[in-house]
């Protein structure tokens, strides 16, 4: 069963599975790799024995430069542990889950026991269309998504405690724009900032199994190759900002979440929080994707709440509409991220 464990989660999802025991769990966690997380780092550890898993965030995948207390690193850990709870509904497995169970372990991020408690929802439409889930950086197309859908999504971000704030009004997205056309300035006029980038980025068809491919960047050709010496080079800063506006402006739907608190348990909540919109989202065929610079500069959040009138802590800015579907982003296979004591 190790060759299972060996594939690209895509390819491992389509294999016969084992039969029971902690060889299927660890086989079950090909589904929650198919999560986003920031830069596409992937940065998660699990570990299954005696049919208890546990996931670690994986600080060696931190982004000190854009992402330095680990807010978005958590929030990526959140939303693959939500996956995998899906996808152990889908089995009827029943677990108990404990978040941040050991004080003096902060890096023990969630403990799911199974055999015991009650077995999560079965979600079959949201495990299905977890293969086909994108974070698509196209340009969207299409009109805003029907009331009954905002209102799915809602009422699935409110079950983690996660509130919604759909930015529609003309006047409001005009300020959100500025705002991020702002971020980027700030952020690429870093050398730091433009290091850090250009680290993840991959030219297409990388045979490297994390970070981010150029041509799903936007970038084409002879452009994909050259793009992270560009990124790290030069300040590229009024070209991004223009291409974010472009984006964001032309998008049917922006939505921002918050929290009341700041607190990793927050940060959590938002990654299982956001599995349940984009899952929800693309299963009614409308991708999702990022503006989440106004985030990841401390002044810049706290004018976003200020603008939104949020009560609480925005903790993503995210896109949705419909788009022309692009190819999987690169993923580790389990072997890579399972450590076994």
């Amino acid at each position: 069963m190790s060759s299972l464990l060996e594939l690209n989660p895509y390819e491992a999802i389509k294999s016969p599975m084992p039969p029971g025991g902690d060889e299927r769990l660890e086989c079950l966690l090909a589904w929650a790799l198919l999560a986003p997380s920031p830069h596409n780092t992937q940065p998660w550890i699990w570990s299954v024995q005696n049919g208890v898993v546990e996931l670690r965030g994986d600080y060696s995948r931190l982004l000190p430069v854009a992402d330095p207390d680990g807010r978005e690193m958590l929030i990526g850990c959140g939303c693959a542990l939500e996956h995998f709870l899906l996808r152990l509904g889908l089995e009827g497995i029943r677990c108990r889950v404990d978040l941040l169970p050991e004080a003096n372990e902060p890096h023990l991020l969630a403990r799911v026991t199974t055999g015991t408690g009650e077995a999560p929802a079965p979600r079959a439409d949201l495990v299905d269309v977890m293969p086909r889930r994108r974070t698509n950086r196209l340009a969207y197309h299409g009109t805003p998504m029907p009331e009954a859908l905002r209102a799915s999504l809602d009422s699935a971000c409110a079950a983690f405690g996660v509130d919604t704030r759909w930015v529609h009004e003309a006047s409001l997205r005009a300020e959100l724009v500025n705002l991020i056309m702002a971020a980027d300035r700030e952020q690429m006029a870093s050398t730091e900032f433009r290091r850090e980038l250009s680290h993840w980025m991959r030219p297409e068809h990388s045979r490297q199994e994390d970070g981010m491919e150029a041509d799903l960047l936007g970038q084409k050709g002879i452009a994909a190759y050259l793009a992270p010496l560009v990124v790290r080079t030069f300040d590229v800063g009024k070209m991004q900002a223009a291409k974010d506006a472009q984006l964001t402006e032309g998008s049917p739907d922006i939505v921002v979440l918050s929290t009341p608190h700041d607190d990793s348990a927050s940060r959590l909540a938002t990654g299982r929080a956001l599995a349940h919109l984009t899952l929800t989202a693309m299963s009614a065929d409308r991708y999702s994707a990022y503006m989440n610079q106004p985030c990841e500069l401390p002044a810049a959040r706290s004018h976003l709440a200020l603008l939104l009138g949020l009560a609480g802590h925005p903790q993503l800015v995210i896109r949705l509409g419909l788009a022309e579907p692009v190819h999987p982003a690169l993923r580790m296979p389990v072997a890579r991220v399972l450590h076994r004591t």
